[in-house]
């Protein structure tokens, strides 16, 4: 029902009664005379907390109104529940329906959220569940045509049966109990539906409290997103500037799009009406040719004001607070030829944005050296995790080699940039490439199947067994003031296989094993300064720059630039990333 993409392991779990005094004191009790007896609540279970409980948890399956289409199971072949299906309201039965939520049903995709789970839910929130279930079956239409039938034959409220009694009945027994006259009205000559509706109505009066699950999807009806520019350089607030508004669904696709006047004050102010509740929000504004942004934030009813402020920088064209934080090599063969990734990380220490030493940024901000043998050079650029790439389409070439045109915003990490590219190789080879700015350290990773790599300032880490094959890391940590990068490979290297003895594919690519190298490297240098440098805080993803990544990805796509298979994982992976920075639905 959540995210879940783990298997879960079903516990047996036994639980026995203590005595009926300890159990007042809880919310819910439990009629101890036989095994059989049904877990009753002790209050009537709330249907709203239930619907919030049902979104985080249940609704990547089941659907947001329950109708059985939530996009894990579609992804995964499962076919949920549909509870809005009128079948299944007429003949749930609640104390089934509780067991369901608290035991699971692995052979249909549903883990359990009792005692089992990894992360159980209480009996308090699972009877809560359970009134969320009744109420996707339930509109308020319904609901209150069934409260005026009642009324209008005459029906006492006090006369409605009780919470026990609804707990040992679905609708379809209650319908029958209310043409028998159990309920002291007479129904003859009412329809189906209109009996149905007093049940339904009687069930809501009596047994849980009604929400509609469609009145957390109507319109927010008015709303304001506030927030202050500051420029984080001077620390002075930013006036007389212009700030975009931009809404954008869950799929990414932007909706909507405002502009304002930032006041003297430094202020910013838009005023929404009629806004859907899961639209998120992105202010940016320009400031010295550069955008900024704010973080991505999300309305509710209970939180129809939002506090967005922006942070600005002034722009440098000094270098000398730049620095390689690390470079993370890794390196496969192919017939002829050994293919080389390098993953560089960027840090800038200085409270200013760095916009290249000519001062335009259009004309290169960070110079990248390679050798000078390289073939089939390519860009992509990480995010977040460094688990997602997206083709890094603002690197040029220059006279001297390749330059991002990225401005470096301040911060550690605040660009990662993989550049993969092709050398000539029989049994050996010098690699070797000018650094432009001063680096940390540099880990190399590649299969142990023959080839050894050395070097000044190189130590072998050892080896290891991966899912793609057999590997060996290196570290070199002294590379203080170095000038380039360089080391050596020596041996033809070995047929590769996989653990169960086929070839490996030749590939031609690399971010599959990068990911994989990379968390095999640094699990074999946990003790190592390297690791520590790079288990500090990064510079978290600018989401702005995201969906940016994400509209060139789009175009790309449509000018035919990237296959279709390359474009959908490519764009999941980058809304998986920038979904992981939205604030979560309230």
């Amino acid at each position: 029902m959540k995210h879940w993409k783990n298997l879960f392991i079903t516990k047996i779990c036994c639980s026995f009664l203590v005595t009926a005094v300890l159990l007042t004191s809880l919310l819910f009790t439990i009629r101890a005379t036989t095994a059989q007896e049904p877990v009753l609540p002790l209050t009537p279970p709330d249907a709203e907390a239930g619907l919030a409980i049902y979104a985080d948890r249940c609704a990547i399956c089941h659907g947001p109104l329950g109708a059985g289409d939530g996009e894990q199971a579609i992804a995964a072949g499962l076919e949920p529940r549909n509870f809005t299906d009128p079948a299944f309201h007429r003949t749930a039965d609640p104390q089934k329906m509780f067991d369901i939520i608290s035991n699971g049903n692995l052979a249909n995709g549903m883990p359990p959220f009792g005692p089992a789970s990894s992360n159980p839910l209480n009996e308090a929130e699972r009877w809560n569940l359970v009134a969320a279930v009744y109420s996707f079956g339930l509109s308020p239409e319904t609901l209150e045509l069934g409260e005026t039938l009642f009324a209008d034959l005459g029906g006492d409220v006090a006369n409605l049966p009780g919470l026990a009694y609804w707990f040992g009945r679905n609708n379809e027994t209650a319908l029958t109990d209310l043409e028998n006259g159990d309920w002291s009205v007479d129904v003859a000559g009412l329809s189906d539906e209109e009996k149905l509706a007093i049940v339904d109505y009687g069930r809501a009066q009596s047994s849980y409290t009604y929400a509609n699950p469609l009145a957390a999807f109507e319109p927010i009806e008015a709303a304001t997103i506030t927030g202050l520019i500051v420029n984080g350089t001077t620390g002075a607030e930013v006036s007389n500037a212009q700030a975009i508004l931009r809404a954008f669904t869950t799929n990414l696709e932007q909706t909507l799009t405002m502009t304002t006047t930032v006041g003297a004050n430094g202020r910013y102010t838009f005023d929404l009406t009629d806004v859907p509740p899961d639209w998120v929000y992105l202010v940016n504004t320009e400031y010295n040719g550069l955008n900024f942004n704010s973080d991505i934030n999300q309305l509710s009813r209970a939180q129809p004001e939002l506090d967005m402020p922006i942070i600005v920088y002034d722009t440098s064209d000094d270098a000398s607070a730049l620095s390689i934080g690390q470079i993370h090599m890794i390196l496969t063969f192919t017939p002829g030829k050994v293919q080389v990734s390098e993953l560089y990380i960027f840090n800038n220490e200085a409270n200013t944005v760095f916009v290249g030493e000519s001062g335009n940024f259009e004309e290169g901000v960070l110079n990248i050296a390679l050798p000078a043998a390289a073939e089939n050079v390519n860009f992509q650029r990480a995010f977040g995790s460094l688990e997602n790439f997206a083709p890094a389409t603002d690197v040029i070439q220059t006279e001297t080699g390749w330059a991002d045109t990225a401005p470096l915003r301040p911060g550690t990490g605040s660009n990662n940039l993989l550049v993969s590219y092709e050398l000539p190789y029989e049994d050996g080879l010098r690699l070797g490439h000018p650094l432009h700015y001063p680096i940390q350290g540099a880990t190399a990773i590649l299969p142990d199947n023959g080839v050894s790599l050395s070097g000044q300032g190189w130590a072998s880490q050892g080896s290891q067994a991966l899912a793609s094959g057999t590997f060996a890391t290196y570290m070199n940590s002294d590379l203080a003031g170095a000038e380039a990068l360089s080391l050596e490979l020596d041996g033809r290297p070995r047929t590769l296989m996989d653990t169960e003895g086929n070839t490996i594919a030749v590939r031609q690519n690399t971010p599959e094993l990068l990911i994989g190298g990379l968390a095999f490297g640094l699990s074999l240098l946990v003790a190592a300064v390297m690791v520590r440098r790079w288990q500090q805080p990064t510079a978290a993803p600018d989401p702005e720059h995201l969906l940016q990544t994400i509209a060139n990805l789009d175009d790309a796509y449509e000018d035919g630039r990237i296959n279709q298979s390359q474009y959908s994982q490519q764009r999941a992976q980058l809304k998986e990333e920038l979904i992981a920075i939205w604030p979560k639905e309230v």
